[in-house]
Parts: C-alpha cells; structure tokens; sequence
C-alpha cells in the first residue's frame, strides 16, 4: 500500500523544464510597445510547428512569415536567436528542441522599432503511447525496520504476523479432530498458548524468521484401537517454548509474491506428558507420538502464516490506484530481490483508461532515458522510493487526458484576487475567465535542486478573458516554474511554486484580441500578472489530505482496528539521470 501514497502524492504534484535559450523575458513592459497613429505594426505568423503540437522527432524547425507594417522588417528571432529572413519575408530557424515541453518564443521588430510576438508550446520528443507498459519505472527498497523492528509497535511485518498469530483460534482448529496412531487415536479437546514472538530478517536471497510459542498447554481423549480398543482415557501436555526456524526464499511469478520454506527446524524445551491411565507398553509410544504431533502442528501452522503473510504484506505495497472515473495506475512486481538487511522491488507500470478523450496525432507520455539509481536507494531510511520521471509523466499525461485541466470557469474577481488586485484594462474589468491545458504538463529535474524537488512545465495554458463590454481576450501562457511539495504531520500535502520572475521561463502569445488593442502590450501585461498568479494560487490552495494506509489492508484482526500508517520526515530529490528519490520513516498511529 505504500505505492498508493506514492502515487497520490505525486499526481497531486499535478494539480495545481531549463534551456536557456527558451527564456525570452528580456524586453518585459516594452515589448510590442504601441504603434504611433501613423505607424503600423509588423504581423507575425508561425506556420510550423503547430500550436499544442506533438513533435515526437525530439528536434524541429520553427518557420513562418513576417508581413512589413509601416517600415522594414530587420529580423526575426526564435528563443533569443536570429532567423533566417528571406526577402518575402518568410523566415525559419532550426531549433534543438529540449524534451518535454519545448517553449518558442518569436518576435519580429522592425526599422521603426515596433514588434510582433508570438508564445507557443509543442510537446517535443519520443513518447510512451497511452496503455504502453513502462518497465521497471519504480524501485522500492524497505530496510530491516519495516520487517523487524524489535519493538511491540505493530508498524513491521514481524510485529502484524504476531498479530495474526496471536489469535487463539488459528490453533483451535486442530481440536476435535482424531489423529490415527499404532494401537491408539489422540483427540485433541483443548489448546492454549501464552504468546507467540516473531523475528524477522533479510538475508542472502531468503527471509529469515524464526517463531517462538510461548508456553502452550494441549488436553488431549485417548481412544485406543485394534486390541486396545478397550482403552478410553485423557491426558495432557506442555512445554515451555517451542521454537520454529526457517528460511523463506522468495519469487515473483506472474508479478505476485510467492514464499516458501526452504527448510524448517522445530525444537520444543521442557516438554512434559501426564495420562491418567495408560497401558505401559504405549507409555513412551504416545509420548513420542504426541511431541512429534504438537511439533508438526505448529511448525505447519507457523511456517504457513508466515508464507502466506508476509506474501500478502509483500504484495501491499504493490497496488493498482485509481487517479479518477475511467483512469488507473495498473502496477505489477517485475523483480524481487532480497539482500542483508533489506527487500528491494522493481515494478512495471501502466495507464488503463476508458476515457473518450480525444488524443492528437502523436500524443503519449514523455519518454527520456535515464539508468536508475544504484540501490541501496533508502539512505537509512525504512522506505527508499525511486521513481522514473516517464512514470511521473504518466501521470501528469493521465490526468491530462481525464480533462480535469480543461473547462475550467472561474469568476473574474477570483483571478484578480490571485494575480494581486483587480485586473486592470485593458484586461479588465472582467465578468469571467477560462482556463485549460492543451498540453499534459512535464515535471522534469530542477534547475536548483537544493531549493526545489521539481520543475514543472505547463504549455498551451490557455487563458481567456471575458470583459464585461463583451470583448474577449486569449492568451497562451508557456511556462517553467520550479515546484516544492512538503508534507505536514505525514497526512496533508503541501505544494509551494517559484514564483520570482527571474527564475520562470514564460512566453505569451495573444490568440485573440480587440483590433485597437497592442498585442505586444497585452502579452507584456500577462507576463507580469503571470508570477503572483502562481504564486498565489499555491497559497490558497489547501493542505491536501494525504490517505493513510490502515494496518486492516495487511492482516484482518480487530487487535489493530483503528491503527494506520503514515509517512513521516520524507525528503526527496532529483537524481541527474531523472529519477525521483523518495526516502521516508513509516509511523502508527
């Protein structure tokens, strides 16, 4: 079940990408400045590529046309860089597009300094179509804590198997039923036992564990057969401690968990027999047959639990999730592997959907390559999380795809109120405003990493103003934030955004706008409108309830009805191959 935390922690990261020659923030205000009554502006259009685009060649060419206003054309950039300028004025540049969401900023200026600007996104490089399974996109590592942490708290799977085999009626169901001997049948009519003690370890490619049954008292009816037919008596015995060793080696078959013993070891001390009547000549048979009986009770029942429990413990933390109607994570065990004083997990992913969602031609998930970090991966912690960023991208693409990021109305007064003030003209007054993402949004390593755990890159947000005179004005904002999620007390998630202008790639396009209206200048005013947006709007939005993982998903007993896991002190970071590392204590409450 710890997956299931994971994953909503990381789709969270959602709801709410550095090449520096993507920034194009160096003209702010001016840009586009208005035109003298006599003067017109150049007009700038982008033929290729495509606006909200899949570009899955990694790497493209960003080519258009510029038409002269009142002066010459002298140039047209791409990212900061010349174009170049044909006498028609067509214009093109080769562009190394970055993986992800790749940003395109355009601008043409001409001899009498007025501009023409265009912000766009296209989701560049290879990707995983919708339903590919990703292999081994996560890596768990839990340390010896999380299987015996030698302590009465039942947050270990050594502590939950004491629990399961505490319960006195796992042993009751051997009452009752006869066992054949030579000469006799032993009935048992009662068992009890003080306590049961787990011990659990990882060693070399097996699970060691050892059980110790405290002090058990058996009553047993003695009906004899054949020529002692006549014989009817009872008895009883005890012993102090039964111990039971054993080496569970464990695979992974049609990814589940299956354990099983590889040898079993049962040794009773201080064992003791009293019959009331017994003929001598069976006295040390039904001696020797009881013992070996009581051992191999509690050897079966004991080496079974543990390979079935700690099979189902395993399997928890390997679990399907839904992110919303028609969408799922399915997970499955690719590998286990079983070293001293750890368990490591390597898991495959994929999305299933029943989404009706209707993709463009080439989307998917983003694809990157990275090798996955060398385990160990827990840094001393109990739980060690390594997570590919295309598994991460599965889910932004997935949540995407629900359109969840999409149709989203919001009164005008509450954009002002998240952008600082109320929206000025020309912008303003405004009645409402739309807002979707017309592509899945990328998380990607940070740019500073001892700041942030993640950066984000939105492209294509489309942001359309409805003024109350009726006028509308539609912006395509594009944009590379950095992301900070914290957890507070283990049970709530809370998501912090850079939000200073110099660290924010942003480019602005205007896609529809009054014909009086400056179209540089309205790009300049959501530019700046763009950092104490999402600034704000992180701080508004709520700590987000993180679900917490009840004992009852792993044994079913009422001894723990009410207990839960939850994560404390996480900390995470990027590797430089891409990865998300994830290392966390586990708590009870």
């Amino acid at each position: 079940m710890y997956i299931q935390c994971v994953i909503t922690l990381l789709a969270l990261l959602f709801a709410c990408g550095h090449d520096p020659k993507t920034v194009v923030n160096d003209d702010a205000v001016d840009e586009g400045a208005q035109a003298a009554p006599d003067q017109d502006l150049p007009i700038l259009s982008v033929a290729h590529p495509p606006r909200a685009s899949f570009q899955g060649t990694g790497s493209g060419v960003v080519s258009g046309k510029v038409e002269r206003g009142s002066a010459d054309v002298l140039n047209v950039m791409v990212n900061g860089e010349d174009a170049d300028l044909a006498a028609d004025g067509s214009y093109t540049l080769d562009v190394p597009y970055t993986a992800g969401i790749q940003l395109i900023g355009v601008r043409a200026e001409d001899a009498d300094g007025q501009r023409a600007v265009d912000g766009r996104s296209v989701y560049a490089g290879p990707v995983n179509p919708p339903g590919e399974l990703l292999t081994s996109a996560l890596r768990f590592e839990i340390d010896s804590d999380i299987l015996d942490d030698d302590d009465d708290e039942p947050d270990d799977i050594a502590a939950l198997l004491e629990v399961v085999l505490n319960d006195p009626s796992l042993i009751e169901l051997a009452v009752g039923v006869p066992v054949v001997a030579s000469g006799f049948e032993l009935i048992p009519t009662g068992v009890s036992f003080d306590t049961v003690e787990v011990d659990l370890a990882a060693g070399e490619g097996v699970l060691e564990a050892e059980v110790r049954v405290n002090y058990l008292f058996f009553d047993f009816d003695v009906v004899g057969t054949g020529v002692f037919s006549w014989v009817s008596t009872t008895g009883s015995a005890t012993f102090i401690a039964a111990d039971v060793g054993t080496d569970l080696s464990i695979t992974c078959s049609g990814g589940r968990i299956r354990t099983v013993p590889e040898w079993v070891d049962v040794q009773l001390s201080g064992f003791e027999i009293t019959v009331d009547w017994f003929p001598d000549s069976l006295e040390d048979e039904l001696a020797d047959f009881t013992e070996n009986y009581l051992e191999e009770t509690v050897s079966s029942i004991a080496t079974d639990m543990l390979s079935n429990q700690v099979s189902e413990a395993l399997d928890g933390l390997v679990v399907d999730m839904p992110l919303g109607p028609g969408l799922d994570i399915a997970a499955s065990l690719n590998d286990i592997i079983v070293v001293p004083d750890s368990v490591r997990m390597v898991v495959d992913v994929s999305l299933i959907t029943d989404s009706a969602f209707s993709l463009p031609e080439g989307a998917g998930s983003l694809r990157t390559v990275g090798e996955p970090p060398d385990w160990p991966i827990s840094n001393g912690a109990r739980l060690g999380i390594a997570v590919d960023d295309d598994f991460l991208n599965l889910i932004s693409f997935a949540m995407w795809q629900s359109g969840v990021l999409s149709g989203i109305n919001l009164p005008g007064s509450v954009v002002g109120a998240l952008s600082g003030g109320a929206i000025p003209p020309p912008l303003g007054p405004v009645e409402s405003i739309d807002m979707s993402v017309e592509l899945p949004p990328v998380v990607s390593p940070p740019r500073e990493p001892d700041t942030f755990d993640a950066d984000i890159s939105v492209g294509e947000w489309r942001i359309k103003f409805n003024r109350e005179d009726g006028e509308i004005i539609d912006f395509s904002v594009n944009l590379r934030a950095g992301l900070q999620a914290e957890i507070s007390g283990g049970t709530a998630l809370d998501v912090h955004l850079d939000n200073r202008p110099a660290a924010i790639d942003l480019v602005v396009g205007v896609l529809e706008s009054p014909a009086a209206l400056d179209p540089g200048d309205l790009a300049a005013l959501v530019r700046l409108m763009i950092p104490p947006l999402i600034g704000n709007s992180a701080e508004l939005v709520p700590s987000i309830p993180i679900p917490t993982i009840p004992l009852s998903n792993f044994v079913d007993v009422d001894a723990i009805d009410g207990l839960e896991l939850v994560i404390g002190d996480p900390e995470m970071y990027f590797s430089d191959e891409g990865w998300l590392l994830l290392q966390a204590e586990l708590e009870v409450q």
